[in-house]
């Protein structure tokens, strides 16, 4: 019995020395270490310096989402402003060519009465006449456009007002179909060449240039005594300007004031000659 006691007694030191042991290989730990980390953590947390960089981090996120506000508004007025800049260049592009229009007629006009001041003032019905929009073929117009006898003319103007309206509602490429396909369905009618010009504008508001060259100088090619054809020939013109084809410009610009001197396209071609040349 006594033995038994003294083996479990020298086994229990036995253990202790070898805890001892295994505690005395163990890595000792740089206790001052670690609390420098633990002080600069909590002098990083007692300062205001953080509070401060959080502050401004919100206050850059507010201002970005203000600017972004304020471009989206800016970017909404660009796009309502080059909408209006379209309405308004297709409004005066069609009174021009009214007025070019009907000066044959007011001459002819001023000649059958005697008295009449040559360069008056237009009545006020030739001035509510100016604004309305394309005119409508009258029945002899229609008689005689029907070169085969077999055109609707009223199927004509319904399709020639409708793609007129895609036009000036800023439809263009919606227009640019319907306006060819008036085209192919009606090519010796009333409209075919009124068509024929819109068409040309179409691609020439949306600066495709080469296009709208293309398809005024078919205008010029395949209807030569048409009301537009000063118009085109202008459009050619600048086109060509924009293309950056100067010489071209000032060729098609030139013979325009050359061979039809006093209608307003020449006047409008004299001053993009001068803007050209300075």
């Amino acid at each position: 019995m006594i033995f038994r006691r003294i083996a479990a007694c020298l086994a229990f030191v036995g253990c202790l020395a070898c805890s001892a042991g295994a505690l005395a290989q163990a890595p000792v730990v740089d206790t001052r270490e670690l609390d420098e980390r633990l002080k600069r953590i909590e002098r990083l947390f007692g300062s205001d310096s953080l509070f401060k960089l959080f502050a401004e981090v919100e206050s850059l996120g507010t201002e970005v989402r203000e600017l972004r506000g304020q471009l989206e508004t800016l970017s909404h007025t660009v796009n309502q402003l080059k909408e209006r800049q379209r309405e308004l260049y297709l409004d005066v592009d069609q009174r021009l060519q009214r007025i070019e229009s009907t000066a044959p007629a007011q001459a002819a006009g001023s000649s059958q009465q005697p008295g009449a001041p040559i360069g008056a003032p237009a009545t006020p019905s030739e001035t509510a006449a100016s604004s309305q929009p394309e005119p409508a073929p009258t029945p002899t117009q229609d008689a005689q456009s029907q070169s085969t006898g077999g055109v609707d003319p009223f199927a004509e103007q319904q399709a020639y007002q409708s793609a007129f309206d895609l036009l000036k509602s800023g439809r263009y490429e919606d227009a640019a179909v319907a306006f060819q396909q008036f085209i192919a369905d009606f090519p010796t009618g009333t409209y075919a060449d009124n068509a024929q010009y819109w068409l040309g504008e179409t691609f020439y508001i949306t600066r495709q240039f080469d296009r709208a060259v293309q398809e005024f100088e078919r205008l010029v090619s395949t209807h030569p005594n048409s009301q537009k054809l000063t118009h085109a020939l202008l459009k050619i013109g600048y086109a060509h300007d924009e293309l950056g084809n100067t010489a071209d410009a000032e060729r098609v610009l030139g013979e325009l004031i050359e061979h039809h001197p006093q209608t307003a396209a020449a006047g409008l071609a004299r001053k993009r000659l001068l803007t050209i040349r300075q």
